[in-house]
C-alpha cells in the first residue's frame, strides 16, 4: 500500500506508468539521464536499451558472463565488466566498441556523464582508467580496495568507497592526449560497509547507502551531514541531480521518497526487493527493477505521466504494489513478446509436498501425455489439458523410474514394471519378470521390447507380454543401457569396456578395448548415419566416441571439459556437466551449439522445430531456453523443489501438491485427447 507524509506539505501521488519484463532475471539497470533511455542486462547476458516508455530500442548478447555495467548519461556509452576480466564497450545503438582485458580481479566500474573515460577498481588496491574506446588512460591505488565508484558530473572527480569503511575522493587532470592523472584528494573513515555510493550533479552531496546505518550523507569532501533512517536495511539510494529528492529501496523490499530534509514523502512496499532503482535528473520519475525480471517505472508528478490513451486503467494506477488489477500493466516491449509464463492449467496431484518432492513424472510425445508415479506406486496419466486419464493399479517394490518410447510409458520399482500403451489407454503390469533390483531400463515396445539390468550386472531382453528373450550375467557391473538398431543392446561396464549383444543375447564381436573409465552411453540420434550405432562419453578423459553396430569407434570429438551426461536429444547428443554448461553435437562428432555456464544444471527437450532446449531452475525461476542462451519463456514459481520433465510440447512440474503444465507454444493444444 502506498503512503505519502502529510506533514512535509504537498501530497504526492505517484502512479505506475509501465512494468516491462526481461528476458531473463535482471541483474543490472542504468539510466541515460540526458539520453532519456533505460539499460537493462540479465542473467543470460541480454543487454536492452529501452526508451523512457519502456519499448525495447536495441538489444544484443554481451560477448560472455556480465558481472556488473555502467552507462554515460548522454547516452554514448555502455560498459560492462565481464568474466575472466574483460571490459566490454558499447556505443549509442548497442554496437561493440572495444573488447579488452582489464585489471586483475575486477570490482567495480563507473562511466564519465559524457562517455569520455571509464574506471575500474580492482581488489589488488588498483583502480584502471580508459577511454571510451578501450585505451588505458591511467591507474591510481588507494589504501583499500574500491567497492563502489562513481563520477561527479559537474566536476572533473571519481569518487570511490571501500567495501568496509573508507570514502575517497580522486581529482583528475588531464596528462596528455587520451591520459589521466588522478590523485587522492581526500579519504574519510564510515563506520559501515556500502551498498551503493551515488552524489549530486555538483558534488556538493555525496550519498552513501548503508545497510542498518542508514542512508549517509557527505559533503563534497567527504564530510559527514549526519544520516536518514528509514526503519529497514538500505541497500540502494540515489538522488536526483541537483538533491532535491533522494529515492531509496530496502532489503525489506520498500520503496520511499525523501526530501532534502530527510522527510519522507512517499513510501510503498514491492512483492520483491529492488535490486536497481534509479531517479530522473529533475526527480519526476523513477525506475527499478527486481531481481524475477521485471522493470517498472512510477511517474512522481503530473508533468512526466503519459498522455491519457497511454496511461493504465484507474485500479491499475491506484497502487505500486501489483494486483489483479494492476497486472494489465504488466507488457512487454514492441519488439518481443513477454518471456514470463504462467501454468496453462494447475491442478492438485499429490497428497502431501512430501510425496511430490519424492515423485518422477516424464512427458511423452506421441501421443502428448504426462505420467507422474508418487510414493502410492501407480502410475497418474493427464492430457496436457489437463484432463487425467486415470491410474494404474499399484506396483510393489522400492525406488520409481519412468521410460518413455513412442506411444508406451514404462513405470518400474526395484521389483515390478508396468507397461501403459498410451495409444489404447491402457497399462498392465509384466508380473512374470520377477525383476529383483532392477536398475536400468530402457524401451521401445514396438520393435525391440525392452531391456533391463538387475543387480548391476544382469542383463537381459524381455517382451511387451513379460517373457523374457534372453539373460546373461555379466563380469562388471552396468554403467550405462542403451537400445541400438536392429534389436541390438549395449552396455557399458565399471571396468571401462562397450559390450554389444545382438538379438538373442549373443556377444557381438567388436574391439576388445579398456577405455579405462565408465562410459557415458547413448543411442545414435535421429538422422544420423546407418553405420552409427552408439554413442559413448569419456567424462574425464574428455571425449566423444561414436561406435558402429560391432563397437568399433568411427570417429572421436574432444570435450572441452570434464562432463557429466550424455543423452540424445532428437537429432543430437547433449553433453552437460554439473554446472550448467552443455555441448549438442550431430552423428558425426561435430559440435554444433555450445551452451553458456547457467549455474544450475537442467534437463533438455526438443523444441517445435527440432531445436535442443534447456529447461532448468535458478532459484525461484524455471527457464526454458536454448543452448545459445535465449530465453523461450520463464516462470516464476513458489517452490524450487519437485521433479520436472519435458516433451516437445512443453513442461510438466510438480509445484507443492499440485502439476502444473507450461506449453512451449503459447496455449496448450491436444490433439491427441481420445
Amino acid at each position: 500500500m502506498s503512503v505519502s507524509d502529510a506533514s512535509t506539505g504537498a501530497q504526492m501521488q505517484p502512479s505506475l506508468a509501465w512494468t516491462v519484463v526481461t528476458d531473463a532475471p535482471l541483474k543490472g539497470l542504468g539510466l541515460m539521464r540526458e539520453a532519456g533511455r533505460i539499460i537493462t542486462w540479465d542473467e543470460v547476458d541480454g543487454l536492452v536499451m529501452s526508451d523512457l516508455n519502456g519499448d525495447r530500442i536495441w538489444a544484443v548478447r554481451a560477448p560472455g558472463g556480465i558481472q556488473a555495467g555502467a552507462v554515460s548519461d548522454d547516452g554514448s556509452l555502455v560498459a560492462l565488466l565481464g568474466e575472466s576480466r574483460r571490459l566490454w564497450l558499447f556505443g549509442s545503438e548497442l554496437e561493440l566498441i572495444a573488447d579488452r582485458e582489464t585489471v586483475a580481479d575486477p570490482l567495480a566500474i563507473a562511466v564519465d556523464p559524457h562517455g569520455r573515460f571509464v574506471a575500474v577498481s580492482s581488489r589488488m588496491d588498483q583502480t584502471h582508467l580508459y577511454t571510451r574506446f578501450g585505451r588505458k588512460a591511467g591507474e591510481f591505488e588507494t589504501m583499500q580496495p574500491l567497492a563502489h565508484l562513481v563520477f561527479v558530473p559537474g566536476q572533473p572527480r571519481l569518487l570511490g568507497a571501500a567495501g568496509h569503511g573508507s570514502l575517497f575522493g580522486m581529482d583528475l587532470y588531464p596528462s596528455g592526449r587520451g591520459k589521466l592523472f588522478a590523485e587522492v584528494a581526500w579519504r574519510e573513515s564510515l563506520l559501515s560497509n556500502v551498498g551503493r555510493l551515488a552524489v549530486t550533479g555538483d558534488g556538493g552531496t555525496i550519498i552513501a547507502s548503508c545497510y542498518i546505518h542508514g542512508i549517509q550523507r557527505f559533503d563534497a569532501k567527504g564530510r559527514s551531514e549526519g544520516a536518514y533512517h528509514l526503519g529497514g536495511t538500505a541497500v540502494n539510494a540515489v538522488p536526483d541531480f541537483i538533491g532535491r529528492t533522494l529515492a531509496a529501496a530496502t532489503q525489506e523490499g520498500e520503496l520511499f521518497l525523501l526530501n532534502r530534509a530527510g522527510n519522507v514523502r512517499w513510501k510503498t512496499a514491492l512483492p520483491r526487493p529492488a535490486v536497481a532503482l534509479e531517479i530522473d535528473a529533475l526527480g519526476r520519475w523513477l525506475v527499478y527493477g527486481q531481481a524475477t525480471g521485471e522493470v517498472s517505472r512510477i511517474d512522481l508528478d503530473e508533468s512526466s505521466r503519459p498522455a491519457a490513451s497511454e496511461r493504465q486503467s484507474p485500479a491499475a494506477r491506484s497502487a505500486v504494489r501489483p494486483s489483479p488489477a494492476a497486472r494489465s500493466a504488466v507488457r512487454p516491449s514492441p519488439a518481443a513478446a513477454s518471456p514470463m509464463r504462467t501454468p496453462a492449467w494447475s491442478l492438485t496431484a499429490t497428497e502431501s509436498e512430501d510425496r511430490a518432492e519424492t515423485a518422477v513424472l516424464a512427458v511423452l510425445d506421441d501421443p502428448p501425455r504426462i505420467g507422474l508415479m508418487t510414493s502410492n506406486d501407480r502410475l497418474e496419466l493427464f492430457t496436457i489439458t489437463g484432463k487425467s486419464l486415470g491410474k494404474t493399479p499399484p506396483i510393489a517394490g522400492n525406488g520409481r523410474l519412468l521410460r518413455t518410447a513412442s506411444g508406451w510409458i514404462a513405470a518400474a520399482t526395484d521389483r515390478e514394471l508396468l507397461l501403459f500403451d498410451a495409444r489404447r489407454n491402457a497399462g498392465r503390469r509384466l508380473e512374470d519378470l520377477n525383476l529383483v533390483q532392477l536398475t536400468h531400463l530402457q524401451i521401445r515396445p514396438d520393435d525391440f521390447g525392452l531391456a533391463a539390468v538387475q543387480e548391476r550386472d544382469r542383463l537381459g531382453r524381455a517382451t511387451t507380454a513379460g517373457r523374457w528373450i534372453w539373460r546373461k550375467e555379466l563380469p562388471s557391473a552396468v554403467e550405462e543401457l542403451a537400445i541400438g538398431p536392429d534389436g541390438l543392446t549395449a552396455v557399458t561396464t565399471d571396468d571401462g569396456r562397450l559390450l554389444v549383444f545382438d538379438p538373442a543375447g549373443n556377444p557381438v564381436k567388436g574391439p576388445d578395448t579398456s577405455f579405462e573409465e565408465p562410459l557415458g552411453l547413448a543411442s545414435a540420434p535421429e538422422g544420423a548415419s546407418s553405420e552409427l550405432a552408439f554413442l559413448t562419453l569419456a567424462r574425464h578423459r574428455q571425449i566423444l566416441r561414436g561406435h558402429d553396430e560391432r563397437g568399433w569407434v568411427l570417429w572421436e570429438s574432444p570435450v572441452p571439459w570434464e562432463s557429466w551426461q550424455l543423452e540424445r536429444v532428437g537429432t543430437a547428443v547433449v553433453v552437460s556437466a554439473p554446472d550448467g554448461r552443455a555441448i549438442a553435437y550431430d552423428g558425426t562428432g561435430r559440435a554444433l551449439i555450445q551452451g553458456r555456464d547457467v549455474v544450475a544444471p537442467g534437463i533438455f527437450s526438443i523444441g517445435a522445430e527440432g531445436e535442443v532446449l534447456r529447461i532448468s531452475r535458478r532459484g525461484p525461476h524455471l527457464i526454458c531456453d536454448d543452448l545459445s542462451g535465449r530465453v523461450r519463456w520463464r516462470a516464476l514459481t513458489d517452490s524450487p523443489r519437485g521433479p520436472l520433465a519435458a516433451g516437445r510440447s512443453g513442461v510438466a512440474l510438480l509445484i507443492g501438491r499440485n502439476l502444473a503444465w507450461f506449453p512451449h507454444a503459447g496455449t496448450a493444444s491436444d490433439a491427441g485427447d481420445p
